[in-house]
């Protein structure tokens, strides 16, 4: 050590002792008193340290309360931020949700209408095309009926002239074959002649050539003969006459046959075409109300199933 080192201690240690000295000694009165005052002094040290410590503790409690109020604080506003956050989300999802209900709910109404207008429409179509079937059926069987009474009448009408054909033939070969003809073969030829002009009135065919027959013939009855040989003188002279009329007659009923025939033909061949026209008709009105019924029933069950869902939206 430094000799200034030691110099300096030694110096120290001599004031102190100095200044020992100089003070007196206490007696025994100050002595209690100075311990009295020193114990004192402790217990009011101890004393503020207890009310210090109680202060410090409830410093401390309100301290750790207001950190936990900051941090409920702060944990309520970050809940209360998720659940405004959440509540908007939500709310959000729920009014396009409810939108998209409404929207949902729009577009199957507008498609039950629409649906419910289709299905009137083809309720319409399938009236109308039984309607056409029903009116092709009648006409057809109007057809048939009109047919059938067309039929008839060629049928009698072919016979009498077939007939009248004959009996005509048969009087002008007999007339040719006989320059002088008999009675009998006059009375033929006057009853064949009758129902020829007959028939021929009611065709309305022969003109002239009937009406000139009718006269040479039918002035007298069918079962009467000729009065006396004068008339039949008469027959000889006019037979070249009568002869001729009688052809002209017969090409006539020929020609009516013709057109009787033509007739038939013609009227079997409309009714044919008409039966096949109509046929046809009815197989095609047929085709399309069968589908229609399908695509009515189609139509009612979609309009039942958006019906369900149109519920439940």
């Amino acid at each position: 050590m430094p000799a200034f080192a030691l110099f300096a201690i030694v110096a120290i240690v001599g004031a102190l002792g100095a200044a020992l000295e100089e003070q007196p000694r206490p007696n025994l009165t100050e002595w209690q008193e100075t311990k009295a005052n020193e114990s004192a002094a402790e217990a009011a040290v101890v004393a503020k340290q207890k009310k210090m410590a109680a202060v410090d503790k409830a410093v401390e409690l309100l301290e750790g309360l207001q950190a936990q109020v900051l941090k409920e604080g702060e944990e309520e506003a970050a809940t209360y931020n998720k659940f405004a956050c959440w509540c908007k989300d939500t709310t959000a999802d729920k009014l396009e949700a409810i939108q998209k209900g409404e929207d949902e709910k729009d577009a199957l109404s507008t498609e039950i209408g629409r649906l419910s207008d289709h299905r009137d429409q083809l309720d319409t179509d399938i009236q109308s095309e039984e309607g056409a079937i029903a009116a092709d059926e009648q006409a057809m069987k109007e057809a048939t009926h009109e047919r059938e009474q067309t039929h008839n009448l060629y049928k009698t009408n072919d016979a009498d002239l077939t007939a009248a054909l004959e009996a005509l033939q048969g009087a002008i070969k007999m007339l040719k074959a006989s320059k002088s003809p008999s009675l009998a073969q006059i009375k033929y030829v006057s009853e064949t002649v009758r129902t020829a002009t007959v028939l021929a009135d009611a065709l309305g065919v022969g003109g002239g050539a009937a009406q000139k027959l009718a006269t040479m013939f039918l002035q007298e009855p069918a079962d009467e003969a000729p009065a006396n040989e004068v008339q039949m003188e008469d027959y000889k002279f006019h037979s070249d006459d009568i002869i001729a009329t009688l052809e002209k007659l017969l090409d006539e009923f020929r020609a009516e046959k013709d057109e009787v025939d033509k007739a038939e033909v013609s009227s079997v061949k409309a009714y044919d075409s008409l039966m096949q026209e109509e046929t046809h008709a009815v197989k095609v009105a047929k085709a399309a109300m069968a589908q229609k019924k399908q695509e009515r029933e189609d139509t009612i069950d979609d309009i039942a199933s958006n019906s369900q869902q149109l519920s439940t939206v």
